[in-house]
């Protein structure tokens, strides 16, 4: 004999008591239904508390996405900054290089100008002072240098086509003039070498002027002789001084004769590598001997009034195959002027 127990099962009344004076809403349910209600429940809240740690999850992402971005925002805008700086800085570059190849240029053109000149020395040509040539300073360190006061205008930035323009400008101004250094400095050299032949070449003519004083009181030619009043030939230069002033050699030379004689007084006389002669009369002192070697601008003694002379003064003369000549055909007077 069998016994079946069959588990009645258990119900449930949930009470729903709102405040006032409604009704009592009852809720009857079987266990069933209630493990059902709790399961779903504590189904529902987790599912919640997933999607919440899900969304705080994604929240924290999302807050380090943005600083991140606006990290890199930050970095492009500095880093686009720095690039027109940049940019700027190449532009100023560029300016200051067109700049100095237009000095460049200038300074090519003061070359040859220099050439020429330098050219006209060795053919003869006296320059008559200091060679000048048009300065580039003004320009040259224009952009790095300049006074930035009193300045204004409209903001214009350089385009594309400016930019390319002052490339092209540039590319050519330099390629041009590296292109010509060669020759110019060819040309140079062979001025150079002309301009030392022609240094050696004076040194040997009586261009030195013989003494300090550059106050001439009777030139080459004829003249009333200062003792008689009659017409003479005077075949020399007269140099007005002070007695005990230095006489120098007028070229590279050797001594051919010192001596004193009534009309010349005490005087020296010198023949030169080019054939040539100076004689120095009136001296108040010789400072030289017979054959000795002079250079240009050496002191040969002291200027006076001895032998037929009115007073203190340097009787000069060149002498050309045995024929006085013009001493100013050859003497070079320096710039300055004597204070009188």
């Amino acid at each position: 004999m069998k016994f079946g127990f069959k588990r009645k099962k258990q119900r449930y009344t949930v009470l729903f008591v709102p405040e006032g004076s409604q009704p009592v809403f009852r809720l009857k349910m079987n266990s069933t239904y209630l493990l059902a209600i709790i399961s779903a429940a504590a189904l529902l809240l987790l599912t919640a508390i997933i999607l919440f740690t899900l969304n705080q999850t994604r929240a924290v992402k999302i807050a380090s996405l943005e600083a991140k971005l606006s990290s890199s925002s930050e970095l492009l805008q500095t880093t686009v900054s720095d690039k027109e700086q940049e940019i700027d800085r190449l532009l100023f570059q560029l300016v200051e290089l067109s700049e100095k190849s237009k000095t460049l240029e200038t300074k090519m053109t003061e070359l040859e100008k220099l050439e020429a000149e330098l050219k006209s020395i060795t053919n003869g040509e006296r320059a008559g002072g200091e060679i000048h040539s048009a300065s580039s300073d003004s320009r040259e360190n224009a952009l790095t240098k300049q006074d930035t006061e009193g300045m204004g205008g409209e903001l214009i930035p350089l385009t594309d086509d400016d930019i390319d323009a002052l490339i092209q400008e540039t590319k050519e101004s330099i390629s041009a003039s590296l292109e010509g250094l060669p020759v110019l400095q060819a040309r140079l050299q062979q001025t150079k070498d002309a301009v030392t032949e022609y240094k050696e070449m004076m040194r040997i003519l009586p261009t030195f002027w013989p003494t300090d004083s550059l106050k001439t009181t009777s030139p080459f030619g004829k003249r009333p002789d200062p003792f008689t009043g009659r017409l003479t030939l005077h075949n020399g230069l007269d140099i007005k001084g002070n007695v005990g002033d230095p006489i120098y050699a007028a070229a590279d030379g050797s001594v051919t004769d010192t001596g004193y004689s009534s009309s010349r007084g005490n005087y020296v006389s010198i023949r030169h590598p080019s054939g040539l002669e100076t004689h120095y009369l009136h001296m108040d002192e010789v400072s030289t001997t017979k054959g000795a070697k002079l250079k240009q601008g050496d002191k040969i003694g002291t200027l006076g009034s001895t032998g037929r002379s009115t007073g203190p003064h340097l009787h000069f003369e060149v002498v050309k195959n045995g024929v006085m000549v013009d001493p100013e055909l050859y003497l070079i007077k320096p710039e300055k002027e004597e204070d009188e």
